[in-house]
């Protein structure tokens, strides 16, 4: 009976040597790309986990006379912390994480604009939760993605800029301003979000007048 491996060879080093080189370039190729689908996968998600915290925030503001949720400051006066009252108005399915965000510790990502709380530390005497108050609402932050460093608080602390300009590392030290390929998600005080890259940022944050954050800017 003959061996039904006559006439088969086996592979030589150098052919062995080409063939994982090929596939290390065909990783190298695939990986980055598969990387980048997934980041992308994450943003998107955190788009919409966004969007659905800043609906309920303005469901909640219109079942309330149009006065936005508060956060752990006015415990004292008997209020609740956005982070509890907003669950009714998702169904109990508010998620506050970004899945990219870099800190799995803390309870949230997302954190609301001390601006647009009633009587904020640094300002003591505004009250800008009051939507009826903002006179150009698509232009100020309500919610924004939290810093890996910037933990253990449901809002932001801008106030005490008010009337000045925010410097740009004041804010990156609060705000995860390049968490999504050099951008981060924004939600407005008028129901809308954007997406926006740093540098675009840094633009509006340096603009006199800017009510990115400081609905009193003039």
């Amino acid at each position: 009976m003959k061996n039904s491996l006559i006439g088969s060879r086996a592979f030589t080093l150098i052919e062995l040597l080409v063939v994982v080189a090929i596939i290390a370039v065909l990783a190298g190729l695939i990986f980055p790309v598969v990387g980048r689908i997934q980041e992308q996968s994450r943003g998107t998600k955190c788009t919409n986990f966004l969007r659905q915290l800043g609906t309920a925030a303005m469901l909640y503001a219109n079942d309330n006379e149009l006065t936005l949720p508060v956060t752990v400051h006015q415990r004292s006066a008997g209020g609740k912390s956005w982070s509890i009252t907003l669950q009714s108005y998702a169904g109990g399915k508010v998620t506050f994480r970004c899945p990219c965000d870099e800190n799995p510790q803390r309870a949230y990502t997302y954190v609301i604009n001390d601006f647009l709380t009633p009587n904020p530390a640094g300002a003591p005497d505004l009250d800008f939760s009051k939507l009826a108050r903002l006179e150009r609402p698509a232009q100020t932050i309500l919610f924004g993605e939290a810093s890996s460093a910037y933990a253990n608080t449901d809002h932001f602390h801008f106030s005490d800029y008010r009337g000045q300009l925010i410097p740009a590392a004041v804010f990156a030290e609060q705000v995860a301003v390049e968490r999504h390929g050099g951008s981060a998600n924004y939600f407005y005080a008028d129901g809308h979000l954007e997406t926006l890259r740093w540098a675009e940022v840094q633009g509006r944050l340096g603009k006199s007048g800017s009510r990115l954050v400081d609905p009193t800017a003039e």
